[in-house]
């Protein structure tokens, strides 16, 4: 997820534990807020270490959501940071920040991370937390990565409880652009503008009109409402695919599908099914339409003009499902590149869905390759790059497409 939500999430669950502690002094509130706010963006200071792993892109893929998000290496962290904020805010006001206060504040600190992770876990870029007792990859393929339905919520009931008005306006001006970049974006349908606004609003009239326990308890819920709420719109929409699936290409062995909804649209996924074919590797492209949308209602992949040699797919409409693009490769060729080139061979750490293509000798996955430039996720193989040594410090991941290079 985005550090905006996150650290709005930390706000919030510290708005939560000082309501249940009836704490009423202003500074402590203060310093919960900051604390978990700071815990529950811990993990994203690998950002300062990504580039270990050269050439292009292969830090930023190799180590971002790498150690820091693990359990073992999180939370270690999350204690330092609560212990380092409690003993720095004791020694100013010894008589506010009591050891009682000292114990509630470092479970704070170490709530940070795990609800890090969990909201990590919900899209479908992957995290691996139970390193290295398990070094998997592990995708939730179920929240878009800005959500702007917990924006939504989030921003009115965690404003309303701020001191420091600057906050406050800062947090509505976030807001304001999220929804007018909404209600002009052509994926962003109008009924997911209007219960954006309606969201937005109630929540504002929540916080005005109820007890702050009210308030906290419905932003709680409403956000938990929000996450199941997709995570049972992605499991359908993964079902209807594989039915879809089966239906078209029913001599493929389906090894993955990574989903992804349209912002604040449930109703609306695109998808991504990996799969295996007479020594071939196929990656088929679809949108995936739910109730009350048809399938030409949804356009979720429709703007997409990938790096990787694509083909369009001529089947017919299978329920919700609009099958759209292809991506091919001949396996054999696919292995004597990871064995040849040590590069490409890091990538596969993090490639869940890994193409190649040999026209442009560009790597790179196909979740983020979106159009015909370098994406993020997009590495040449020839060029200066091809001169540069292998890369360092690999970490151990395990490849998540490792059933296709069988021995």
């Amino acid at each position: 997820m985005d550090n905006v939500t996150h650290s709005l999430f930390g706000m919030l669950v510290a708005d939560a534990v000082c309501v249940w502690r009836r704490e009423t002094r202003a500074e402590v509130r203060a310093t919960a807020s900051l604390l978990s706010a700071l815990a529950n963006n811990l993990p994203d200071i690998d950002i300062v270490y990504s580039w270990i792993d050269g050439p292009k892109p292969l830090g930023s893929l190799l180590q971002h959501r790498g150690h820091t998000h693990t359990l073992l290496v999180a939370l270690p962290l999350a204690w330092l940071l609560g212990l380092g904020m409690w003993r720095w805010r004791a020694r100013a006001n010894p008589a506010a920040f009591t050891p009682d206060r000292k114990q509630w504040l470092l479970l704070l600190a170490l709530a940070g991370p795990v609800l890090h992770l969990l909201m990590d876990y919900g899209n479908n870029y992957g995290i691996h937390p139970f390193w290295p007792v398990y070094s998997g990859w592990l995708y939730g393929d179920s929240i878009f990565i800005v959500e702007p339905l917990w924006l939504a919520i989030l921003v009115p009931a965690v404003a309303r409880g701020l001191t420091r008005r600057w906050l406050a306006v800062l947090l509505w001006l976030v807001l304001a652009s999220v929804l007018t970049i909404c209600w002009f974006v052509p994926f962003v349908p109008t009924a997911s503008r209007l219960a954006l606004l309606g969201l937005a609003l109630a929540t504002f009239a929540v916080g005005r009109l109820t007890s702050e326990s009210t308030r906290v308890a419905l932003a709680l819920g409403g956000c938990l409402s929000v996450a199941l709420l997709f995570v049972a719109e992605g499991a359908s929409a993964r079902s209807e695919l594989r039915a879809a699936a089966r239906t078209a290409f029913p001599a493929l062995t389906v090894h993955d599908i990574a989903t992804a909804p349209m912002p604040a649209n449930p109703a609306c996924w695109e998808a991504l099914l990996a799969g295996e074919q007479g020594g071939r590797y196929r990656v088929l492209r679809a949108s995936v339409a739910l109730g009350p949308l048809s399938a030409t209602d949804c356009s979720a992949g429709s703007d997409v003009e990938p790096t990787a040699p694509v083909a369009t797919l001529s089947r017919a409409n299978f329920g919700g499902v609009r099958w759209r693009s292809e991506y091919s490769a001949d396996l054999a060729e696919l292995s004597r590149l990871r064995r040849v080139d040590c590069r490409f061979r890091a990538m596969l750490r993090f490639a869940r869905l890994p193409y190649f293509a040999p026209a442009r000798q560009i790597a790179g996955d196909l979740r983020y390759d979106r159009q015909p430039g370098l994406d993020f996720s997009d590495m040449a193989l020839s060029g200066p790059a091809s001169t540069a040594p292998c890369p360092r410090f690999v970490p151990g991941w395990t490849e998540p497409r490792a059933e296709l290079f069988r021995p």
